[in-house]
Formats: structure tokens, C-alpha cells, sequence
């Protein structure tokens, strides 16, 4: 018996022992998910980066269309950032620059916003790309620049606006229930058949009389013949000022050549006028102003100072016009109205190369 005993105290305590063994040998609370990094030791954040929507509102429309830019009158640097053009006129597009082009730059390039001509215009352009955007007014503020700079490295991508899908419109049937038919049931009426008499015939016995026709005599008119006035036209003035290569030297290489105007490199309007090529860049070129080429304007129509779009830009009475955009030159004084009369003149002429 006593042996039996120390047998089952024995049993016992093994099973007291293996009991606290599987205890200590548990997992353990569940762990918590640590986010997976993402290359270069990034982790997820959740929030997405501005959209295009965010930047064209908040950049492109305050501080890139007003006049002389990025409208689609003036077209600066043949780039047009309104909204809904913004994107196809931008992503992917060989920079228009001479210098930028050359070397293979695009507006924007996905995912690379340092080779992205866009952010080299806004942060440190000089010399060869140009002047620094936007021209003439202060620089955008960093976080806007910031803001570009994050939207080409997400991939550029387009308008993040939804489409609504389009809802099915019920239509509804309409049941025809045909109108009951009325039935006469009053006697007919009868309606009375009668032959009523002849009517006699009155038969003339005496001869019509006949009516002479007088015919006229006709008289004899003259008519004076009609010598015509020759219009006499002013004969237009001539000094060597308003010959061509004079107006090359003292209007446009003076004035028209500057940074982000009608240089090789800035092409304002689609337009250079460096000599020995603005005089095929204007006489008889059509304008690239939409309202200009409506009204079948040129930029200078030769012999004809008033269709010709080049003494319209110049002598504007306002600094700005709905139909034909800026003023020129762009942001200076108007030209001296001496300088306007010479390019008329040259214009009223025949608009000659040399003289």
C-alpha cells in the first residue's frame, strides 16, 4: 500500500511539471503588423500627393494667364497652360526652346521633375533656357514649386477628377385605352331631293364692238455718257527712317528682342524678329492672334496699313484688348508715335525690303 502511494504522488507531481512547462512555452500575446518600408527606407503615408486639379487652380490659373503669357491668345513660348489644356500642352512635349530641345528636355518628364524643363524654368533658368518663369513678376512661392515637383515624381498624372458614370433615365410607358365610340341613335334625318329649273341662256343678236388700240409713239431720249473721277490717293511720305532696314535697326533690334520676346530662343506669338528673319516672319503672314486671322488680318498686308496686325499690336489706345491681346512692347512704354508713322509708312509703300 505504501508503495502504491509514492507511485501516485510520483504521477502527480510529473503531471504538475508538464502542466507548468506547456504554460512557459506559449507565443504570447498576438503581435502587432508592422507597415512594410518602402525602397530607400520610405514608409507609406497614406495621403496622396497634389493633383494636377490642385495645381492648375491654385498655380497655373493665378499666376500663368494673364496677358502676354500662357493664354490662349499669346500662346508665350507656344505653351498654353488653361485648364484643360494644360496637361496635353505639358507631359511628355519637347521643350520649345532652342537650348532645352537640343538636349532632348521635355515640359514634363514623369517622374523625373529635375530633367522636367518645367522646374528649370521656375528654379534657375538663365542664359540659354531663357528668362525664369513666371517673367516679370516674383518667383513662385517654394511650397507651389514643391508642390510641381511632387506631382511629376508621382507619374505626372492627369485630371483626378471623377467622371460620374452615366444613370439610366426609367422611361416611362404610356398605356393607350382607346375612348369609347358614341353611338347616334337619333333617327336620320332626311334630307329633301329636288331638280331645280334651268337657267335661261341670253344669246346677244347685235355685233361686238370692237375697241381701237392706240400704240404709242416712242420719243427719243438721250442719255449723257458718265465720265468717271479718278480718286486720288495720297502719295506716302518717304524718309530713310521708314525704309525697312532702318526700322530693323531702330525699332525691333532696340526693342522687340528681349528676354521672353521675339528672340530665337522665346519665340513670343510664334514670332522672331531678328534681322534676316523678320521680314519673312511678317509681310504677308498670317497672324497666329484666332481673332486677327478671323478678321483676315495679316501681320503686315503690304499697301495696306489698316489690316495689317504688327500696326494694330503697336497702336493700341489701351495696354490690353479682349479680341487682340497685349499691347506691344510687352510691359514698356508705347512706342514714340514718330516710330508708329515710320512703319506705316514703310507699310503704305508696298512694305519693300529695301528701298
Amino acid at each position: 500500500m505504501p508503495r502504491l502511494i509514492k507511485r501516485v504522488w510520483a504521477a502527480a507531481l510529473m503531471l504538475g511539471c508538464l502542466s507548468a512547462l506547456s504554460g512557459c512555452a506559449g507565443n504570447g500575446p498576438p503581435s502587432v503588423d508592422t507597415p512594410t518600408p518602402l525602397p530607400g527606407g520610405a514608409t507609406p503615408t497614406g495621403s496622396p500627393g497634389p493633383s494636377l486639379d490642385d495645381i492648375q487652380q491654385t498655380i497655373f490659373s493665378v499666376r500663368c494667364l494673364s496677358a502676354g503669357c500662357h493664354n490662349a491668345n499669346d500662346r508665350q513660348g507656344d505653351l498654353v497652360l488653361e485648364p484643360g489644356e494644360s496637361y496635353a500642352n505639358l507631359v511628355n512635349v519637347l521643350a520649345f526652346n532652342t537650348a532645352a530641345a537640343a538636349a532632348g528636355l521635355r515640359r514634363v518628364l514623369p517622374g523625373q521633375p529635375d530633367q522636367s524643363f518645367l522646374i528649370i524654368k521656375l528654379t534657375t533658368a538663365s542664359g540659354l533656357e531663357g528668362s525664369r518663369m513666371p517673367l516679370g513678376a516674383a518667383s513662385l512661392a517654394d511650397s507651389d514649386i514643391a508642390a510641381i515637383r511632387a506631382w511629376i515624381l508621382a507619374g505626372a498624372p492627369g485630371s483626378s477628377a471623377p467622371t460620374a458614370p452615366p444613370t439610366a433615365t426609367p422611361t416611362d410607358t404610356a398605356t393607350f385605352t382607346p375612348s369609347p365610340t358614341a353611338t347616334n341613335t337619333l333617327p336620320p334625318t332626311l334630307t329633301p331631293t329636288g331638280t331645280l329649273p334651268a337657267t335661261p341662256t341670253v344669246t346677244a343678236t347685235h355685233p361686238p364692238t370692237s375697241t381701237p388700240t392706240t400704240t404709242p409713239t416712242p420719243s427719243m431720249t438721250a442719255t449723257p455718257s458718265l465720265t468717271a473721277t479718278p480718286t486720288v490717293m495720297a502719295t506716302p511720305t518717304f524718309s530713310t527712317l521708314s525704309t525697312f532696314p532702318q526700322i530693323q535697326a531702330n525699332i525691333f533690334d532696340a526693342t522687340c528682342l528681349g528676354s521672353g520676346c521675339h528672340n530665337a530662343t522665346d519665340r513670343a506669338g510664334g514670332q522672331v524678329l531678328e534681322a534676316g528673319r523678320s521680314y519673312a516672319q511678317l509681310v504677308g503672314v498670317v497672324p497666329q492672334n484666332p481673332a486677327a486671322a478671323a478678321a483676315g488680318m495679316l501681320r503686315v498686308d503690304p499697301g495696306n496699313p489698316d489690316n495689317s496686325f504688327l500696326l494694330t499690336k503697336l497702336a493700341m489706345a489701351s495696354v490690353f484688348d479682349l479680341r487682340f491681346g497685349s499691347r506691344m512692347p510687352l510691359a514698356q512704354a508705347q512706342l514714340p508715335a514718330a516710330q508708329i508713322e515710320q512703319i506705316r509708312a514703310w507699310i503704305l509703300r508696298g512694305a519693300l525690303p529695301n528701298e
